[in-house]
């Protein structure tokens, strides 16, 4: 998967109607490649974002610090309140530093969480929650608060894009070729087990012969063996 697991399945603030209220949640890369993370916003001018973007590298985590504007409860409605972040990850190839290019790439494909916004008292009663509407639109916080996206990651040279490609599928291809070796030993392992439960059948069944065998000697020998003595026996008999 190319999803960062996260602390919390939502972000919680201490309310505060005067102040602007700060969370932070944890982004945690659970796999064995680099993973790059941007974040959205429903509303840009409510929410600030430390860091916005960035790319976490396998088995490690970032912190990323939330501020929530205190504007947002000035709102009469707040009972209305449906702020969301949007994560959106994808795998990275090694050695990628600006994640920025690698959102502008339309043939990547990404993955997308919603992450829910709640406003809480210090006695954990709920102030305000994200709602469950979907049809949300979610601008890119790096772009807030007067700050663009620089005109460099615009302009990717072809060359580069392709060695990005070719390094992101080369990614994929470890990732499956790593699957289907686990599956074949995992086969290969039945296959061992299956051919133990064979033998040992084939064991039983030729022992299971051989004292048939045995029995069928040792009868044919008691029989022979009576009918020489019995032979005797009638001779002496005569005499």
């Amino acid at each position: 998967m190319d999803t960062l697991r996260l602390s919390a399945p939502q972000v919680e603030f201490e309310y505060s109607k005067l102040d602007n209220m700060h969370s932070s949640i944890t982004l945690y890369n659970d796999t064995q490649h680099p993973i790059a993370y941007k974040f959205k916003a429903t509303n840009l001018n409510i929410f600030l974002v430390r860091p916005p973007l960035g790319v976490v590298q396998p088995r490690q985590s970032q912190l990323v610090n939330i501020t929530l504007h205190s504007k947002v409860l000035e709102n009469n409605s707040i009972k209305d309140f449906n702020e969301k972040l949007q994560l959106i990850t994808t795998i990275t190839p090694q050695g990628i530093q600006d994640a920025g290019p690698i959102f502008l790439d339309k043939m990547r494909r990404f993955e997308k969480q919603r992450i829910n916004i709640a406003i809480l008292t210090k006695d954990r009663k709920i102030v305000a929650q994200s709602q469950g509407n979907q049809s949300q639109m979610f601008q890119s916080v790096n772009k807030q608060f007067g700050q663009v996206e620089p005109t460099r990651v615009i302009a990717i040279p072809t060359a580069d894009k392709a060695k990005i490609e070719a390094e992101y599928f080369c990614n994929k291809f470890e990732v499956l070729q790593q699957e289907v070796t686990k599956k074949e030993q995992e086969l290969q392992d039945v296959q061992k087990f299956n051919n133990s439960l064979l033998e040992r059948a084939n064991v039983k069944r030729t022992s299971g012969k051989l004292d048939k065998l045995i029995f069928l000697i040792t009868f044919i020998l008691s029989f022979l063996l009576s009918l020489h003595y019995q032979k005797q026996i009638l001779q002496v008999i005569q005499l």
